[in-house]
């Protein structure tokens, strides 16, 4: 059990070390809160032919 500790402590410290090259929930709150703007701005009918135009093109992840 001891030795389970010490790798899981490993671990967590090389995780903690490491940086990263992209956060993705970083980047994912930075889109929901352009998203959250954009959308507070808009009427109900506004909304709904932004996402319909938004399928039609083909959501990817790039996309503004």
């Amino acid at each position: 059990m001891a030795s389970w500790r010490f790798a899981h402590l490993w671990n967590l410290k090389i995780m903690k070390d490491t940086k990263k090259a992209f956060d993705s929930v970083k980047f994912m709150r930075q889109q929901r809160d352009l998203l959250t703007e954009k959308l507070s701005k808009m009427t109900k009918e506004e909304i709904i032919s932004y996402f319909k135009k938004k399928a039609q093109d083909g959501v990817k992840p790039s996309s503004n």
